[in-house]
C-alpha cells in the first residue's frame, strides 16, 4: 500500500513509497528499476553502450565523469539485467530451427589460466540464445608453468557447455539442427539434451588475420555465423580483444559483461524495431 512520497536527493524527484502490510518493510517505486540507489542516472545509458562498444572500464569512466567503481558496480547490475532480459527473450521468441555452438576461449589474468565461453547462435538471424564463463585448465607448455604456479584448475567446460544447452531448451526445436565444429567436447551433450537433433559437425579452418583471428581464412565457412559473431565479441568487449592489456581479473565480471554485450548484440539487430536501451522492462514491451 502507499505511504507517502519523498524527494530524491540526486535530481530532486518526488516518488511514491510503498510499504508492506504484511513484514512492514518500506520501498520506493525505483526498487525495482535499473538505476536503483544510482546518483547520477542520465549516464546509465552511455555507459551501457559505452561498454559494448570496445571501451575498456577505466576509459569509460572517464569518459562519464565518475570513478571506475561506479562503472563496476554498474557492470554487475547490467549484467544481471541483460541476463535475466535474454533467459526471457528465449521463452517468448519463437523456437529456431539451425543453432551453431562453438567455445571460444581467454585468460584470467595469465595465460595460466584459461576461460572457456561457449555461446549459441541462431542461423540466419545471427541472434546470440545463449552463453557462459567457466575456467578449464591450461593445455601445451604452459599446462606444467600452470599447475606449479597455481595448482589444478577445476575444468568447467563441461557444465558450461550443459548450462547452454539447457537454455536451449526453451527456444530450439527437439528435432532441428546443432551445427558445431569436430571437437570431442560437443557429441555426448548435444546427444543427451537434444536426442532427437541433427548434430552436423565440421573440421575447424585456419584463422584470417582480420577478424580477431575469430574469421576463417577462404573458402566457404559453414560456421560463419558463429565466427562471424565471436569476432564482433573481441571487438566490442575490450577485455577479449587480442593483444589487449585489459585482461580479465574476474570471471563473473567477464561474463556480465559478455551478457551486456549479447543483449546489446541482440537489441542491435532489431534497433528498427526495439530502441537499443537497457532497461528490466523492455522484455515486457
Amino acid at each position: 500500500m502507499k505511504n507517502g512520497t519523498y524527494v530524491r536527493k540526486s535530481d530532486q524527484k518526488s516518488l511514491l513509497r510503498y510499504k508492506c502490510p504484511a513484514c512492514k518493510v518500506t520501498l520506493s517505486e525505483t526498487f525495482f528499476s535499473i538505476d536503483y540507489r544510482f546518483r547520477k542516472r542520465s549516464i546509465n545509458q552511455t555507459t551501457f553502450k559505452t561498454l559494448c562498444s570496445g571501451v575498456s572500464q577505466r576509459r569509460c569512466a572517464f569518459l562519464v565523469d565518475i570513478k571506475p567503481i561506479g562503472i563496476a558496480r554498474r557492470v554487475v547490475r547490467f549484467g544481471n539485467c541483460a541476463a535475466f532480459n535474454l533467459e526471457a527473450y528465449r521463452n517468448s521468441r519463437p523456437k529456431a530451427t539451425i543453432v551453431q555452438i562453438d567455445e571460444m576461449e581467454s585468460f584470467e589474468h595469465t595465460k595460466c589460466k584459461p576461460l572457456t565461453m561457449p555461446i549459441a547462435v541462431e542461423q540466419g538471424t545471427r541472434k546470440i540464445l545463449s552463453l557462459r564463463v567457466g575456467s578449464i585448465a591450461a593445455k601445451g607448455k604452459l599446462a606444467a608453468i600452470s599447475r606449479a604456479k597455481y595448482g589444478k584448475r577445476n575444468c568447467q567446460r563441461k557444465a558450461c557447455l550443459e548450462a547452454v544447452l539447457k537454455d536451449l531448451s526453451s527456444c530450439f526445436l527437439a528435432n532441428g539442427i546443432i551445427k558445431s565444429d569436430e571437437s570431442n567436447h560437443y557429441p555426448k551433450p548435444v546427444a543427451e539434451a537434444f536426442p532427437e537433433a541433427k548434430h552436423l559437425r565440421y573440421k575447424g579452418q585456419r584463422a584470417c588475420i582480420s577478424g580477431q583471428g575469430e574469421l576463417k581464412k577462404g573458402g566457404f565457412d559453414p560456421i560463419f555465423t558463429l565466427n562471424h559473431s565471436y569476432a564482433m565479441f573481441r571487438d566490442n568487449i575490450k577485455t577479449l580483444s587480442r593483444r589487449t592489456w585489459c585482461t580479465c581479473k574476474r570471471p563473473d565480471r567477464l561474463q556480465a559483461l559478455m551478457f551486456l554485450y549479447a543483449w546489446f548484440h541482440n537489441l542491435w539487430l532489431e534497433r528498427k524495431n526495439r530502441p537499443v536501451h537497457l532497461d528490466w522492462a523492455i522484455i515486457t514491451n
